[in-house]
């Protein structure tokens, strides 16, 4: 049975992070009028502000909220973003780090093309992100990786069915099988990587309706950038991951527009924040590019409907990443945000959006 409220907790960040999640939170508040639920909003402290504040970059109260909550909304921090990221992702194992990467005709360039919908899909509690570091000698040091064969297990089948989900709601009324693209070094790391491929492949012998490819992560690299488009599910553990994933977000016409999540939906735990950084350069200015914290936002309904069996989050997430479609495909300065060569501030194209949504 569908709840009538969800609630979210709200860390606002740093930077141009409390101006980006106010975009977000107009954005959902229209989705969520417009279909019939309600969201209520838990704001916590997080980041370099609460350091300075009160001691902790992320203290027991925004803990508790994340705990209490149905999810959790992040906007982008600053130099504790690691602080952030391991007490929430390892703590609460997050295994599976999402980024969407899409592109639209009005944005080209500067994506390179204007057709990509791509996903990286990063295993997000393992490899040498633990961080394992040892001197073993005066100026030399050592770090571990740490790779299991359940942590890759649980990535293939996360990359298969999400693969096939994306398949299926796909809007554009094209038909195109799943497709998903492991990307890995294990040419050099045979048993670390290999149990990766291991993985994988014996996954895409039981699904033989998902079309499945291994590449090493440096052709990976330059297909990306050769011919994008072709590409759906692109799944890695964790180092490469992160690097493949900031590689199609630039492919895609940049950081700004790129959406992500931490989720591990067997616990039920899950926040949704932009990849993009603080840019406390351009804080307060209005100018800030608000789509990768209103895609997180979309992302987080999307998540909310899948464990509740909700279908109203489900048509909420879809409108919002229809209207923001509608104005990158124009070519018009006067439907685009500054970063993306625009007319519109921060404020001006929350507006347009909301505009959109309200027209559906």
């Amino acid at each position: 049975m569908p709840k009538k409220n969800y609630s979210i907790a709200v860390i606002q960040g740093d930077g141009i992070g409390p101006e980006v999640v106010g975009s977000a939170l107009r954005i959902l508040d229209c989705a969520a009028r417009r279909l019939g639920f309600g969201l209520d909003y838990r704001v916590v402290p997080g980041g370099d502000a609460a350091l300075r504040e009160l001691g902790d970059a992320l203290p027991r109260q925004s803990i508790d909220a994340f705990e209490s909550t149905d999810a959790c909304l992040k906007g982008p921090v600053g130099e504790t973003v690691r602080i952030i990221n391991d007490k929430l992702r390892f703590d609460y194992d997050l295994y599976a780090n999402v980024r969407p990467a899409r592109s639209y005709p009005g944005i080209c360039p500067p994506a390179l093309r204007p057709d990509l919908d791509l996903t990286i899909i990063r295993e997000n509690s393992e490899g040498f992100y633990r961080a394992i570091e040892n001197e073993i000698n005066p100026g030399v040091f050592t770090t571990t990786g740490v790779f299991t064969e359940a942590g890759a297990k649980r990535l293939a089948r996360f990359s298969f069915e999400y693969a096939i989900r994306k398949s299926r709601l796909r809007g554009d009324g094209e038909r195109r099988s799943p497709h998903v693209v492991l990307a890995t070094k294990a040419n050099i790391f045979p048993r670390t990587h290999g149990l990766y491929l291991s993985a994988f492949r014996e996954l895409a012998a039981q699904h033989p309706e998902v079309r499945f490819e291994h590449f090493y992560a440096d052709a990976m690299c330059a297909r990306l950038v050769r011919d994008p488009e072709r590409f759906d599910v692109i799944a890695s553990e964790n180092l490469l991951a992160d690097l493949l994933s900031d590689l199609a977000g630039q492919v895609a016409g940049g950081l700004g527009m790129t959406p992500g999540t931490n989720v591990n939906y067997e616990t039920r735990r899950a926040y949704f924040e932009p990849t993009h950084g603080s840019a406390p350069d351009i804080a307060g200015r209005g100018i800030a590019n608000p789509i990768g914290q209103v895609r997180s936002a979309a992302m987080l309904l999307d998540y909310l409907a899948m464990v509740h069996s909700d279908a109203r989050l489900e048509r909420a997430s879809s409108s919002i990443e229809a209207s923001i479609g509608a104005l990158l495909n124009s070519r018009s300065q006067d439907s685009l945000p500054m970063e993306l060569g625009g007319r519109l501030g921060s404020s001006e194209f929350t507006d347009a959006i909301v505009a959109q949504l309200e027209a559906r």
